[in-house]
């Protein structure tokens, strides 16, 4: 009898000091989630009142609580943008700059996907010159998601702000080809193909295979979407740089006939681009008159005055 009271009295007190245990574990997480909302209160005090700096601190706090919060990762880059001079290579504008696209790269982590915070992120690579860096993270992103248009999209403009035409090219193509009804692709081949063009940096007979790649896409661009203002503004770029061929080719010609017959032919293509500049001039006036139209605020549906 003796042994079996003994271990009901030991029984007893262990479920106590466990009970007590439950209790001061109920506790402790309480008033951790108690700090953590107070942290995240005062951030978002201090972000509304422009205190960036100070609100990071806070999400910080709230951070080591609860790393599981995404919402708190990303308010935290948006403190560190906030402090952020674009363009500057200062220590503290590369350093807020680092921890913005830390705090983002974690908060995607946690919820997969959030277009508005990629383009902060690619805004942030881009404007601070951090092209390489940029490349490698879409490139390796891009080997997750091989399907993704936004995803080329954005390596085609990294590479472009670099200077490398072939991969931007490349990069555009392969968003083309996998949009086919979307004109956003075969305009952005039109654009970089008027650029290299422009720039003249490939002999001549190279540039015309560029202009010629330029033109099909636009062409195609315009199939999809006739008033496309951007399609028609590239098409003219574009006959201009072929009547600045043709010129080119006229003065090196030693055949007076063969010249004659090229400079007609920069003058018909002037004559084209101007009609193309014309067109996209009434796209974009119609586009404007059609907006200044609508009226503002228009009452909601089922509103009364």
């Amino acid at each position: 009898m003796r042994s079996g009271q003994c271990t009901g009295r030991v029984g007893n007190s262990g479920f106590r000091w466990l009970l007590a245990a439950l209790v001061l574990l109920v506790l402790a997480t309480g008033c951790a989630s108690l700090n953590e909302h107070v942290a995240m209160k005062d951030a978002a005090k201090a972000y509304k009142a422009g205190r960036y700096a100070e609100a990071a601190t806070f999400y910080k706090q709230a951070l080591a609580i609860n790393p599981a919060r995404a919402e708190n990762w990303k308010y935290l880059g948006y403190s560190y943008w906030q402090q952020i001079e674009p363009g500057s290579n200062q220590p503290k504008d590369v350093e807020a700059t680092n921890n913005a696209l830390d705090a983002f790269q974690k908060y995607l982590n946690l919820v997969g996907k959030d277009d508005q915070i990629q383009d902060y992120i690619i805004n942030l690579y881009v404007n601070q010159n951090l092209l390489d860096k940029g490349i490698k993270f879409y490139e390796a992103a891009l080997k997750n998601e091989p399907n993704d248009p936004r995803l080329m999209q954005t390596l085609s403009l990294m590479y472009a702000k670099k200077g490398d035409f072939h991969k931007s090219l490349e990069y555009s193509e392969k968003m083309a080809a996998l949009t086919p009804t979307d004109p956003a692709g075969f305009l952005r081949i039109g654009a970089l193909c008027w650029n290299r063009s422009y720039q003249k940096q490939d002999s001549d007979a190279d540039r015309a295979k560029i202009v010629d790649q330029g033109f099909k896409a636009l062409q195609t661009a315009l199939r999809l979407d006739p008033n496309n203002f951007s399609g028609h503004l590239y098409m003219n770029l574009l006959y201009r740089q072929k009547a600045d061929l043709a010129k080119n080719a006229a003065a090196n010609e030693k055949d007076r006939r063969k010249a004659k017959e090229l400079l007609a032919q920069a003058d018909d293509d002037i004559k084209l681009a101007d009609q193309e500049k014309d067109k996209a001039l009434a796209i974009r006036k119609a586009q404007q008159q059609a907006q200044a139209s609508q009226p503002s605020g228009a009452p909601a549906a089922g509103s009364s005055k």
